[in-house]
């Protein structure tokens, strides 16, 4: 046993001197991988249509992030797993990366329930790699994983029956970059809550092949839900793209920052609306008033009109009619509003006074985070 130890010690110190996370391009530039999840003849999880795929949906997302990256930031070296629609085997990603001696590996994908699965589900997640598989996470290792099986003789390479020594060996050559990971998944998950207005869902571990076999900080970004309807139309549209993907440079600029020194010039979009019946931001100090009425709604001037209104404090909509104690209203009382065919919108509270919703709403953005502000008069 000691003998193999002194092994391992000998082993990562010769990875560390040629370790690629810890080395740099000519002059110092800060590398970053961006890596569109799937590709080519791998669609990833598909929508309510088999148009609505996966793999397009983090390459728009992917690609702006590149643009709002080179427009602000063009000192920092950008390199791209795939820059087309093509297959792209998940060793290669890393292969890639390492290659380019990245400073940062960021995978952006789109989350998806089963089929038959008979809730909806809501908001981003942020992933870094754990040498475990974790029960709570097991669908997502699934997903993320599955691409393996179209792989064909290149699947061999990978080993998940990697003994305890190797583990050991593994977790203290990965062990900074662990910790980094774990810095970035923060920040990306911050800004894809409150500068998207995304609901979160955390920062998780799980045993993930694209980010097992890269030597550097990665992560891997679930930017939404592609099986949840709301969700599906928000990341279809160019809009929702635009927003996540200033989110996530928003945290690439900011790590980049803090660890080179030097500024980050960040973009501060309003956040979009998550369905096409949403038009209010929610931007605290900014909430617009809507008049629901005759099952439609439409944008109103709280100056404009002497009817009485009462204020509620908007949680969800979709097209699926919810029970008053259903789980997706977190232990609130809200009311149930029809709009017109299989369009349901569900709202918390009344107040008399703007002033008197914002608090409202306030009280419940912690159950809530992308809850806005409606009228109704009377």
């Amino acid at each position: 046993m000691r003998r193999f130890l002194h092994i391992i010690i000998y082993i990562i110190g010769l990875l560390c001197a040629v370790q690629p996370s810890v080395a740099k391009t000519e002059g110092g530039g800060f590398v970053v991988v961006l890596d569109a999840g799937h590709g080519g003849k791998d669609p990833g999880t598909l929508g309510s249509v088999s148009s609505h795929r996966e793999k397009d949906i983090a390459f728009g997302i992917t690609m702006e992030v590149g643009r709002l990256l080179k427009k602000n930031h063009p000192e920092i070296k950008l390199v791209y797993t795939r820059s087309t629609d093509v297959f792209v085997e998940l060793g290669r990603r890393a292969e890639i990366a390492n290659k380019a001696k990245a400073d940062l590996f960021v995978s952006i994908h789109v989350n998806s329930l089963p089929k038959e699965a008979k809730h909806y589900a809501y908001g981003v997640q942020s992933y870094t790699l754990s040498l475990k598989s974790i029960g709570t996470n097991l669908e997502v290792e699934k997903r993320e994983n599955s691409v393996i099986a179209l792989e064909g003789e290149a699947a061999k390479k990978y080993n998940y029956n990697a003994s305890a020594e190797s583990d050991i060996m593994f977790e203290l050559m990965q062990d900074h970059d662990m910790k980094e990971s774990v810095a970035f998944a923060k920040m990306a998950q911050k800004e894809m809550v409150h500068t998207a207005g995304r609901k979160d869902m955390g920062v998780r571990q799980a045993n993930l092949a694209v980010l097992r076999k890269t030597y550097m900080p990665s992560v891997l970004l679930e930017v939404g839900f592609i099986s949840t309807p709301d969700e599906e139309r928000f990341l279809l549209s160019k809009d929702g793209q635009n927003l996540m993907a200033k989110s996530i440079y928003n945290a690439i600029a900011n790590y980049a920052s803090q660890r080179t020194g030097k500024d980050a010039k960040l973009e501060k979009p309003t956040p979009a609306p998550t369905t096409q019946d949403e038009v209010e931001t929610r931007a605290e100090d900014k909430s617009h008033t809507t008049n629901i009425s005759n099952s439609k709604t439409s944008t109103i001037s709280e100056k404009t009109t002497e009817k009485k209104k009462v204020y509620k404090v908007q949680v969800l909509s979709g097209s699926v009619k919810l029970n008053s104690n259903d789980k997706q209203f977190k232990g609130l009382k809200c009311e149930m509003h029809q709009q017109g065919g299989n369009r349901y919108t569900y709202t918390y509270g009344n107040a008399s006074t703007l002033d008197e919703a914002k608090q409202l709403r306030k009280s419940i953005l912690n159950k809530f985070p992308d809850a806005f502000i409606v009228t109704f008069e009377e």
